[in-house]
């Protein structure tokens, strides 16, 4: 019953989180029964159930405690088998085999016991220093999302600044070359439309900035229009195309369905994603043509951007859509920012469509464009680098 009282004690000092003492009262049951039977018995006892019973109180300690503890016990076992040997042998003498038995037992169990310990002592430390690299690098992370916010607020407020005067060089510049200010000869016609053109250019980047400083902020929304006419925009692109082409030996061409749907989309925003598009044709194109292709497929408009340009080399086609990168081939034309990709796939994107593209390397490029008849309103997202 003493026995049976104990197991439960170390039951509910489990039950309570007193795991050294319940795990103590476990070891210690199969001693007192020995013991017990000790001292409430002359007749021999048998010797296989004493010496079960005492190597059942090594085990638990070598599985509960550590080392230290399983030596304790194989010394209390040993000593215990010497009296059972005294006391209720019936005069035989005593079997120093089954003490070495304790003896090799309590050992060898205590050496296991001091392996583990020493392993989980290493994995606790392990985890340790794994929850602290997590913190570090959660902090990390926070910290750049935090600096990340703060350059793109202040390319933001800086970009907008910018645009300010800069529309202002512009039109200026633009009332002079009318003579809206006096006379002025070609000469001074030829210098200040050069000094127009580059304005607008800076404005295109200082736009592009802005742009990409909006998306990875979340702060840049598209605004849905109704019926808005894909062929009157794509007009619009070839137009453009025309006149980015100057003398070059290209052809523009441009094919559409004859039953294009009218769409719901951001036009300002999907004619920037292809003026992009035909731009980059345009400048990489030095002859051949660049074939513009719109149709219909299922409940989406489907748009291809097909050039005979330098096409991308393999090595560098990941690097398309990544902000502020610029291929070879990009950086020897000596222009942009690398950010009309970006720009372009993330507004392709936010319209719940997509952007991709096929290249040769020599032999030109496809620019690819899937964009729903109907575009549900979103926020665009910046494209993972």
């Amino acid at each position: 019953m003493l026995a049976v009282a104990f197991v439960f004690l170390a039951y509910v000092l489990s039950r309570t989180q007193q795991y050294k003492w319940g795990a103590l009262l476990l070891i210690v049951v199969p001693i007192i029964a020995v013991i017990g039977v000790l001292l409430t018995s002359t007749a021999a006892l048998t010797g296989n159930v004493a010496f079960f019973f005492m190597s059942i109180s090594i085990t638990l300690a070598s599985l509960l405690l550590g080392a230290r503890e399983t030596v304790i016990s194989g010394a209390v076992c040993a000593v215990l088998a010497v009296l059972i040997f005294l006391t209720h042998g019936n005069g035989e003498p005593i079997d120093w085999s089954v003490v070495s038995f304790y003896v090799v037992i309590a050992g060898t169990t205590s050496i296991v016991s001091d392996i583990r310990d020493r392993n989980l002592r290493a994995l606790e430390s392990s985890q340790k220093d794994l929850q602290k690299q997590v913190v570090e690098t959660q902090a990390a992370r926070d910290q750049a999302e935090r600096s990340d916010k703060v350059k793109s607020a202040f390319l933001a407020s800086v970009s907008h600044e910018l645009r300010t005067p800069l529309n202002a060089i512009i039109n200026y510049t633009k009332f002079v070359v009318r003579g809206m200010m006096g006379t002025v000869n070609e000469r001074q016609q030829e210098s200040l439309n050069k000094v127009i053109e580059s304005a607008k250019h800076l404005l295109n980047l200082i736009n592009d900035v802005l742009d990409i400083s909006k998306i990875e902020s979340g702060s840049l929304n598209l605004f849905i229009e109704d019926n808005v006419d894909l062929k009157e925009m794509f007009d619009a692109v070839k137009s453009m195309a025309d006149t980015l082409i100057e003398d070059k030996p290209v052809k523009v061409e441009l094919t559409m369905d004859d039953q294009l749907p009218l769409v719901s989309l951001d036009r300002q925003r999907v004619y920037q994603i292809m003026l992009n598009l035909v731009s980059n044709a345009c400048k990489f194109t030095k002859e051949g043509h660049i074939a513009i292709s719109v149709r219909k497929t299922d409940d989406k408009i489907h748009v291809e951007v097909e050039d005979t340009g330098a096409g991308i080399a393999v090595e560098e086609q990941s690097e398309v859509f990544k902000s502020f990168k610029q291929t070879q081939t990009g950086l020897q034309q000596g222009t942009g920012t690398g950010l009309g990709m970006p720009i372009s796939k993330s507004l392709a994107e936010a319209h719940g469509g997509r952007l991709w593209f096929t290249s040769t390397q020599g032999k030109g490029s496809t620019f690819f464009v899937e964009l729903p008849i109907k575009t549900q309103m979103q926020t665009p997202v910046a494209v993972p680098a």
